[in-house]
């Protein structure tokens, strides 16, 4: 089973893929590939310079380049586990790279990689999502980016839609987190009940 969590800043898609592999004994991993070298024993350090390395392209003026280095651990991550939760995959990566340039680059990632079994999608409003983010840290750079507290939650559903992924949305406003975790997991159980019925 290949579980993708996604959705705008905020939402609550680390804490959930987390409870969610735990509780269906998947493996978690994260969008950027850390899981991946964190498993290899490469230390924080390590680590921090590799996230810098991946985060010196989120403002680059090439969407084609964007969309190759962030679209590559969308690759390996599904090709690289089978009984998977991954925490932010293609839709965020069409979110914030994905344009008339690059849109028939996610056709051939799929063609590599195949498609995730299900996407969920956790939505919630900017001011909900604004909340969340200054109570886990109130200097979160997230705080000072209009595009990461803008509603994006059409251009989620949009995306799912453009490349033909399978996907449920489930709201997270005015839910705590263990009720948003059973809400996943219904949607899990009723996908996975209609696959195995």
């Amino acid at each position: 089973m290949k579980l993708v969590i996604e959705g705008m800043d905020g939402v609550g898609k680390s804490t959930v893929a987390k409870k969610v592999a735990a509780f269906y004994h998947l493996k978690y991993v994260d969008g950027l590939l850390k899981t991946y070298f964190t498993d290899k024993g490469f230390s924080e350090a390590e680590l921090a310079v590799l996230v810098r390395g991946i985060e010196s392209f989120y403002d680059h003026e090439d969407s084609l380049v964007r969309t190759w280095i962030m679209g590559f651990a969308n690759i390996f991550n599904l090709l690289n586990y089978d009984d998977v939760v991954i925490d932010r995959h293609c839709l965020t990566t069409f979110f914030y790279n994905g344009d008339d340039r690059s849109r028939r680059l996610y056709t051939i990632m799929q063609e590599l990689s195949g498609k995730p079994d299900l996407i969920i999608i956790l939505a919630g409003s900017p001011k909900e999502r604004r909340r969340r983010i200054q109570q886990r840290n109130a200097d979160d750079r997230d705080l000072q980016q209009p595009e990461k507290l803008a509603d994006g939650n059409r251009q989620f559903v949009a995306a799912a839609e453009e490349l033909a992924v399978p996907y449920q949305v489930v709201e997270t406003d005015g839910q705590d987190e263990e009720q948003v975790f059973q809400a996943v997991c219904k949607v899990i159980d009723a996908w996975r009940y209609g696959k195995e019925g």
